[in-house]
Parts: structure tokens; sequence; C-alpha cells
């Protein structure tokens, strides 16, 4: 872990990437997604209601329907503000004869079956989850009242202070005024939407 092969960024260079544009000499890091899981405890962790209590029964983000004779698990009737659900991905409670939708958007492995490893996808199905879904949504409106905590009504301090929680940076002037102008338009619950959807979130570099 602390060779310069490790610790290398996934930036890429002109002069190597005509040398070995398949990176297999290791000459910068490949770009990855994080896992489902991660992307998740992420999106709380940023906005301030991960659940970091270890241990006891895991969380469920379904609700069950006919339990009594044939057990429906639907994942659409859970509520996305149920706090029990803010743990960390490892406490969820997992229905192997059925995936969940958003997990499985993110290239969450299948419950049903032995994966060795993930796969990783990029498809317009995955923006649009992290962007609409219900637990998006919920987390986004989150962020926005930690902001609001955090530094008060001024718009620049909000960003800057959501950029600071998503991404460990703080935003340049042209990232901070369209957000700015933004957060004035449609409320700053939707600036942090944009933020938590950043490739930049997502993405070890």
């Amino acid at each position: 872990m602390t060779s310069s092969t490790y610790r290398q960024v996934s930036t890429s260079r002109e002069d190597a990437t005509e040398i070995d544009a398949d990176n297999r000499l290791l000459w910068r890091q490949n770009r990855r997604r994080l896992e489902a899981e991660a992307i998740r405890d992420a999106v709380l962790a940023a906005a301030g209601t991960l659940d970091l209590s270890m241990g006891g029964p895991g969380w469920q983000d379904f609700v069950i329907e006919h339990p009594e004779h044939s057990p429906h698990y639907r994942y659409d009737l859970a509520d996305p503000r149920d706090a029990s659900s803010w743990r960390r991905g490892v406490y969820r409670f997992i229905v192997r004869s059925q995936t969940q939708p958003f997990m499985t958007c993110l290239d969450c492995a299948d419950p049903s079956m032995r994966v060795a490893k993930r796969n990783e996808s990029v498809s317009a199905l995955q923006a649009l989850a992290l962007l609409n879904n219900g637990f998006m949504l919920v987390q986004a409106e989150e962020l926005a009242q930690r902001l609001k905590h955090d530094v008060g009504d001024d718009r620049a301090a909000q960003i800057e202070r959501a950029f600071e929680l998503a991404l460990g940076r703080r935003p340049d002037d042209i990232e901070r005024d369209a957000l700015v102008e933004l957060a004035n338009a449609h409320g700053l619950a939707s600036a942090a939407r944009v933020i938590l959807n950043l490739n930049e979130f997502a993405y070890i570099d």
C-alpha cells in the first residue's frame, strides 16, 4: 500500500497513453466505481444520517406481504424516510430470492448465486436511479438540512460545505457559482442532489 504504483492516481497522460493505452505497465491507477453498498453508505455519511451502531439484527428495505403463506417482498413499499434503514450496507437483510432494484442497478451481486467478481457497468438506469430514487431524494433533503445547520443561509458557504462533505475538496469558482444559481432557482436540496450524482462522488480516482 505504500508503493508508488499503489498510490498512483488515474489521471491520464498523453505520452504514456501512446505507449500503453491499456495500462498494462501500471503507470496509473485504473479508475473504478464504488460498490453499490459503498455508494449508499457514502450518501448517508455525506448527509450526516449514517447510523454507525454495530451488531444486532439487520435492517430491512422492503415490506413483506402475505407472510402467512407466500411472502412477497415489496421494495417499492419501503419508506425511504425510515431512519432504522440508515445503517451501513453490511447490515442489510438480504432476500436471496429477489434482488433489490436500486442496489442491483448499481451492480450489486445477485444474492441467489455465488459471484466471484462483480460487474462494473455504466448505464442510463444508474444515472436515473441516483437522481430519482426515493432514498436519494430523502438524503439530498437531509444533506440540505445539514448544510443549513453547519453554515447558515449563505449559499456559497453551503455549496462549499457540501463539496467538503461529499468530495473532500472545495469547489472552484465555476462549480460554486453554477450550484449557487441552481440552489437559488430550485432549492438547496436540488443542488445537493447534483453533488451526490457527480462522477467524482461515485468513482475512485
